[in-house]
């Protein structure tokens, strides 16, 4: 594989080798029927030949599709790609199947030292391999220990009766009515542990603030309950996305009689700590706010830093004359889209894409961003960033905290060396390559912001 392509395809959370797709209708498929107790031994097959190294094996199962898309040596360097960081082998944890639009899904999770794989095979009627594709995934530690020093009790978040959101409210043992802390993801479908890679951080905070007394609330983002749902994304904005569904939550610890009503907090990351400032200015009853790996930037202005970034680790020498004339149209069409972007762009219509993303879209994010909202917050603040985060810059992001309201006397910094976009120790990598190796939220971390909340 060549490495351009290696490097834009980790750039996602999850390391793809390729999409189902071609074969006959979805009706017709799913007529034929299949054999399930029979793929789901071959995929587990499948997925050993993979960790044994025994690539031919699994290329001879390959559909036409397939084998047009993926040959042996790209199939091998994916692989090898997805699992160099994972260290050694333990075991395949479970094999799960589920038919699904005239195909049958089998997903192998293997355990591997530092993270799990989940290895997805798409297996058409004639059980060969249609599609594949491999995430990282948590193994265990899905429940507390049964001694531990915090409960955890199901709730459900309701902004819209259409969407019904399951959350998990952790409470510190024998501490009456603690404060409690309302999570709020990032970008994109994430659960209510912002699970990424198998990482979970939202579920590290929780169970290391009820350590230290504080109750949090996290739940799953809208559009990961139910992707379905989602509108086009020259239609969606961050109100639907996220917005509404956070004033459900902190209505329902307003109400709840088991958290102190008047110590509800809201910690944002990522894009949720880029809305902190909005996030403050529209719940003024809230004790105070936390931005962690957040930004005051226009978020196209981080997305530019990003791509540039990506553009630059390029090695080019690898590339065809073909792919370099590629790459050279990529970043022109970059430098025009942000250049729009930066010049104004209310009067496009929605659905003009620039830089990848609807303009509807970037409207909803120059709405919300956080010089719109900063000087009109009076409450209580603390920024967090990591001084590795390869996704917001130490350097601009977290100087522009420091520069816009370091004066101010309610507002705590902290800038953590080693640390990632996740505020877990960084794999030194510049991509998302970083997460695939399981970590866990430093400890320094959680204590900070426990110490926040405990002084204001």
């Amino acid at each position: 594989m060549k490495q351009w392509k290696k490097t834009l395809l980790l750039m996602a959370a999850a390391v793809t080798l390729t999409a189902a797709g071609g074969g006959a209708a979805g009706a017709e498929l799913a007529a034929a029927g299949f054999n399930e107790e029979a793929l789901k031994t071959d995929a587990q097959e499948t997925a050993t030949d993979l960790v044994n190294g025994d690539y031919e094996a699994v290329e001879v199962k390959f559909d036409e599709a397939m084998s047009a898309q993926l040959d042996l040596e790209n199939l091998q360097a994916s692989w090898e790609a997805a699992t160099k960081d994972l260290g050694d082998y333990i075991g395949q944890v479970s094999v799960k199947g589920v038919e699904s639009s005239g195909y049958y899904i089998v997903s192998v999770l293997e355990h591997f030292e530092n993270n799990g794989l989940n290895v997805r095979l798409v297996y058409d009627t004639e059980s060969r391999i249609a599609g594949m594709q491999c995430t990282y995934a948590a193994v265990g530690e899905e429940e507390p220990e049964a001694d531990a020093s915090y409960t955890q009790e199901k709730m459900t978040v309701t902004a819209d009766p259409d969407f019904p959101l399951d959350g998990i409210l952790t409470l510190p043992k024998d501490v009456e009515k603690p404060p409690v802390v309302i999570l709020v993801q990032g970008s994109g479908t994430t659960d209510k542990n912002e699970e990424i890679s198998g990482n979970k951080p939202f579920q590290d905070i929780a169970w290391g603030l009820a350590e230290q007394g504080i109750a949090t609330l996290r739940y799953d983002k809208r559009y990961f309950a139910k992707p379905e749902a989602a509108p086009e994304l020259s239609k969606m904005n961050l109100r639907l996305e996220m917005l509404d569904d956070l004033a459900a939550a902190i209505t329902l610890m307003e109400s709840d009689e088991r958290v102190d009503n008047q110590q509800v907090f809201v910690l944002g990351h990522s894009l949720g700590g880029l809305m902190a400032p909005a996030i403050a200015v529209e719940h003024p009853e809230l004790s105070g706010v936390i931005s962690m790996a957040g930004t005051l930037r226009p978020l196209w202005e981080v997305s530019y830093d990003q791509a540039a970034e990506a553009f630059a680790a390029l090695d080019e020498t690898t590339l065809s004359e073909e792919e370099k004339t590629a790459v050279e149209e990529q970043k022109a069409q970059m430098a025009k889209d942000f250049d729009t972007l930066r010049a104004g762009f209310s009067d496009l219509p929605d659905d003009t894409v620039l830089a990848g993303i609807p303009v509807g879209y970037w409207k909803s994010m120059d709405e919300y961003q956080g010089m719109n909202f900063i000087d009109e917050v009076t409450m209580p603040m603390l920024i967090l960033q990591g001084d590795a985060d390869f996704q917001v810059y130490p350097d601009k992001d977290y100087t522009l905290w420091e520069d816009t309201i370091g004066d101010r006397d309610n507002v705590v910094f902290h800038l953590y060396e080693g640390l990632n976009h996740l505020m877990m120790p960084t794999q030194g990598k510049r991509d998302a390559s970083e997460y695939q190796v399981k970590s866990h939220v430093d400890p320094q971390v959680i204590s900070d912001i426990a110490e926040f909340i405990k002084t204001y």
